[in-house]
């Protein structure tokens, strides 16, 4: 049996395929198949102008996408720019993103995760509902992409 050099062959694939380019999406994407997924890609642009593409955890609230997080340098771009990437189905579709700072709509994010996640998130996250990220977001409509854009 061969084994050597599946590795490399991986990791030049991974390469290969992040570096691909990611056409703009058409129409709207499916929220109901997303959040059917485990976890989805997001991106933002870094500072340098290069594209951030990260795999975050997304659940739906009455028919919008959310999201939470923690520091980290995909939400400090979102900070800079509050626009993003969700790369679904082959495509990159381009969403505006709301901050959400009200209690209530945080729990609500809470709940909606704990019922898409189940006991995973329950293990990772035994805050009360509202208190287990820093940072909450909800996807609001379509973004214009400017030609910066990473695509």
């Amino acid at each position: 049996m061969r084994t050597r050099g599946w590795l490399p062959t991986m990791v030049l694939t991974l390469l290969i395929a992040g570096c691909a380019s990611v056409p703009t999406a058409e129409g709207p994407i499916d929220w109901s198949e997303a959040d059917e997924r485990w976890s989805v890609l997001v991106v933002t642009v870094d500072p340098d102008g290069d594209e951030r593409v990260t795999r975050i955890w997304l659940a739906l609230v009455d028919g919008e996408a959310v999201f939470r997080t923690n520091e980290s340098r995909w939400w400090a771009n979102l900070e800079r720019s509050p626009r993003l990437g969700v790369r679904h189905a082959g495509e990159q579709h381009a969403f505006a993103v709301e901050f959400v700072e009200d209690r209530s709509e945080r729990e609500a994010i809470d709940r909606a995760f704990a019922e898409k996640y189940g006991w995973m998130e329950a293990l990772m996250f035994p805050q009360p509902p509202g208190e287990t990220h820093e940072h909450y977001g909800r996807l609001s409509g379509p973004a214009a992409s400017p030609p910066s854009w990473p695509r």
